[in-house]
């Protein structure tokens, strides 16, 4: 009688069909699934040969028996073999005669009642969208969801993560980096070139970090030094550390973890807008997240991620608790809103050479950050594409490079927000297509997305329901049928038209089920503040910054071009409103007040124009790169730079060209009427640009920025003294002075002597009707003046800096409460 294999490994049970190979493995294309970090994901092979079966090892973690490493093994009786390490999962091999088919079968018959036949089996199997289908007891071992004991939560790196060397412990020291001249070097960007010491003796091990750049963790919690006990796990980059007896165990984690959320809730106030999420994914799945809109999808995404933890429940990473360790597994996320994280007038190149600088520590060399960014272009297929700006693009080019940005540094989990929104059906194929391609090579990839012409791609969806409810939770083939549905249109028709709590309630009761495995934590107080990630200095940072800015800058064309027009044809309206700012004979010079009015008006609109979109045209930027490392400080004071330099150069040309020729005869304290007017109009310019970086802040989109600009440079006017009097007038003058322009208006005034200059040769006017006292032409009011404008222009930039710690991730702000009574 002919024999099969019978395959038995915990709660997986597989018969191997005869006549052609069968495959065990971690993949989803495996035939028999086994949802274990240590299996690889084609672990081994089984194939009939002329004496019967043979069980051949195809992995890079290696197949034991008997405690010695296997490559082949012919199965004549039962054999248990372990995978993946000598401890790892067992799997028990049994040779079994072949079943009598259970249901007769014509040969020419491919399917009968909703059955298929499997054309290496002689058994039968129910189709999951046949007529009648409902939920059975179990998945088919294919499709394993997991189980809670397949998802490790011990205290040893065994099985979790890729084992890489044994480093004997003698007394010493040992170092630990980048170098090439470390004990122990560590081939990772993210680690410093020294990184940390061991330092080994009569007491023990003790670590201490060497002043990384991204930090030395033990057990998850960042130290400067500590003394190591048996089993510590310790943290540099994506390298891991383990103290067994006199070795030092080293790991890699190279993403091929288990990854689980565990009963997530989220609250707005005292409405629940999540509600007890749970899922688990083996490593290197592919899952997608959909449902209408108002679901809950970027709340479940932004809770996944950690920048808005759950107010209940818990995410674990490879069974460790995500938000406890945050510090240190936040290096493992990469993260893509839906909007693009890249300026769009860089190229390529350029975008991830600048990105690279800010994730990486300083003392990487720039042929190793290339070397990194020229790895990620081919990983993606952008190599060809490198010099070209991001604008020229396609859509799914664009938001490859949005992706390559976050690959710089090695993420294992990878979380994308709609990435294929807005693109045709050829370029979501494609975009999904590569997302396939990074979860396949070792990473876990949640993708949030409308659309579901490629969820066959995904290893698993989840589907939520309105409220935050899961409605399914399972592989794709099943998903259709399950919610009753033969298209996804009327499915997300459904969604809409039935209660959340409804389809909660059936999703429970079905096999696709994954409950939480422990209950809501109590209320907890809110987390200490992270550490700060930060890899560069902020003045590393800071002129990082500026380059990159200038880049924009220069790489825009028609940008560039109003930034140089602008002073140019501004300088033209002062000679055309008048030809003189000194004193008439026999008459009072009228054209001067008009003159320095349209001066202070050109420089309010100037300095504003050069700066109102400068942070909200990168807030997604800014928000990513914060969460990596940026110093607030850092950008904001790369901001003020460069803006003071474009913003001074065009204030000296403007005020030249309006003035040149036409400026007062008399200085006040500079020596040069004419560089007393300049200095004037560059103060009231820059403290202009300040305000417009306070408007660019508070508002989240470009279109809100223009009308605040007119807005506030007419108030700015009103309130100068120019055109309406403000000396005298209780209120107005208190207002006023809050405004740089009145200020600014005011030094002019002074420079110019336009107190003296209106009233000579009319005898008539009564000299008080029009002296205002800040416009004395005196050293003092005039550098008063001038201070006072630059003190407003200073509260602007400290106004902003408050704005934007709105704009950061909120990634400790933490609530934990009970769940409200008959909450799910």
């Amino acid at each position: 009688m002919p024999v099969t294999l019978r395959l038995v490994s915990g709660s997986h049970e597989a018969t191997v069909p005869t006549g052609r190979p069968f495959v065990v493995g971690r993949g989803r294309d495996a035939d028999l699934v086994l949802a274990d970090a240590r299996v690889s994901r084609e672990h081994l092979v089984i194939e009939p040969d002329a004496q019967g079966w043979t069980v051949r090892d195809v992995s890079s973690n290696g197949t034991w028996l008997g405690g010695q490493r296997v490559r082949r093994v012919a199965v004549e009786r039962e054999i248990r073999l372990r995978l993946g390490t000598p401890t790892g999962p067992e799997l028990t091999v049994l040779p079994v005669p072949v079943p009598v088919p259970v249901l007769p079968v014509p040969a020419d018959s491919p399917e009968v009642g909703g059955a298929d036949r499997d054309p290496h089996s002689q058994l039968l199997t129910l189709r999951p969208d046949a007529a009648g289908y409902e939920p059975g007891p179990k998945l088919p071992r294919s499709d394993h969801l997991g189980h809670p004991d397949d998802f490790l939560q011990v205290d040893s790196l065994e099985g979790a993560h890729e084992r890489r060397n044994v480093h004997r412990l003698f007394r010493g020291t040992l170092s630990i980096g980048r170098s090439g001249g470390n004990d122990i070097t560590v081939g990772d960007l993210l680690a410093s070139r020294w990184h940390a010491e061991l330092l080994i003796g009569d007491s023990g091990v003790e670590i201490v970090d060497l002043g990384s750049a991204n930090g030395t963790f033990v057990n998850g919690s960042r130290v400067t030094r500590a003394v190591l006990a048996q089993r510590d796990v310790i943290a540099v980059g994506h390298h891991l550390f383990q103290v067994e007896g006199d070795q030092l165990v080293e790991y890699l984690d190279s993403g091929d973890v288990t990854f689980e959320a565990d009963g997530l809730s989220v609250f707005v106030g005292d409405t629940q807008i999540l509600h007890s999420v749970s899922f688990r994914l083996p490593g290197q799945a592919l899952l997608a997240v959909i449902g209408p809109s108002g679901a809950g999808k970027s709340t479940l995404l932004n809770a996944l991620t950690g920048f808005r933890p759950a107010d209940q429940g818990t995410v674990r990473y490879a069974g460790r608790d995500m938000y406890n360790e945050y510090d240190e597994l936040r290096r493992r996320i990469g993260h893509v809103p839906q909007d693009d994280l890249l300026h769009t007038t860089l190229t390529v190149r350029k975008a991830l050479d600048y990105g690279a600088e800010l994730r990486f520590p300083p003392d990487t060399t720039r042929a190793e950050r290339r070397a990194r960014a020229d790895e990620v272009l081919a990983e993606l297929g952008l190599t060809h594409r490198a010099g070209l700006p991001v604008q020229k693009l396609s859509g799914g080019q664009r938001k490859r490079t949005s992706v390559a940005l976050e690959l710089l540094t090695r993420p294992t989990l990878l979380f994308l927000d709609e990435p294929t929104s807005g693109l045709d059906p050829g370029l979501d194929k494609n975009v999904m297509g590569s997302l396939r391609g990074l979860a396949d090579d070792g990473r876990t990839v949640v993708v949030v997305t409308h659309s579901v012409a490629q969820l066959d791609v995904c290893d698993y969806i989840l589907v939520l329901a309105k409220g935050g409810y899961i409605a399914y939770f399972g592989p794709p083939r099943y998903a259709l049928s399950f919610l009753g549905e033969s298209v996804w249109a009327d499915v997300f028709e459904m969604l809409e038209e039935t209660p959340g709590e409804v389809l909660a309630d059936r999703f429970r009761d079905s096999r696709f089920y994954v409950p939480a495995s422990v209950t809501a934590p109590p209320a907890r107080p809110v987390p200490a503040e992270l550490p700060s990630v930060r890899q560069q200095s902020v003045l590393f940072q800071t002129i990082t910054l500026s380059r990159r800015m200038l880049s924009v800058i220069a790489s825009d064309r028609s940008y560039l071009g109003l930034v140089i027009a602008f002073p140019f044809l501004l300088g033209i309206m002062p000679r055309v409103v008048g030809r003189n700012l000194d004193v008439l004979p026999n008459r009072p010079n009228q054209d001067a007040p008009l003159i320095l009015l349209v001066m202070v008006l050109c420089a309010c609109f100037m300095g504003m124009a050069n700066s109102v979109r400068e942070i909200v045209k990168e807030r997604a930027i800014y928000r990513r790169e914060r969460a990596i490392g940026l110093s607030r400080t850092a950008y904001l004071a790369a901001k003020v730079a460069v803006l003071t330099m474009v913003t001074a150069v065009q204030s000296v040309v403007f005020t030249t060209i309006g003035i040149l020729g036409h400026e007062p005869r008399h200085a006040v304290v500079l020596g040069s009427p004419l560089l007393e007017l300049i200095v004037a109009v560059t103060v009231i310019s820059l403290s202009s640009a300040m305000i417009g970086l306070v408007i660019s802040a508070l508002v989240d989109n470009s279109d809100k920025a223009m009308p605040l600009l007119v807005l506030i440079t007419m108030s700015q006017v009103m309130f100068s003294g120019g055109l309406v009097a403000v000396h005298g007038k209780r209120g107005l003058e208190e207002i006023s002075a809050l405004a740089p322009a009145r200020w600014g208006f005011a030094a002019v005034a002074s420079a110019a002597d336009l107190n003296n200059v209106q009233k000579r040769g009319d005898p008539q006017l009564n000299p008080d009707s029009i002296a205002d006292p800040q416009w004395a032409h005196t050293a003092a009011v005039y550098l008063t003046d001038v201070l006072a404008c630059l003190t407003l222009g200073i509260l602007a930039v400290i106004i902003t800096a408050l704005l934007l710690r709105r704009m950061d991730p909120k990634i400790v702000h933490r609530r934990f409460r009970p769940a409200p009574v008959g909450s799910q």
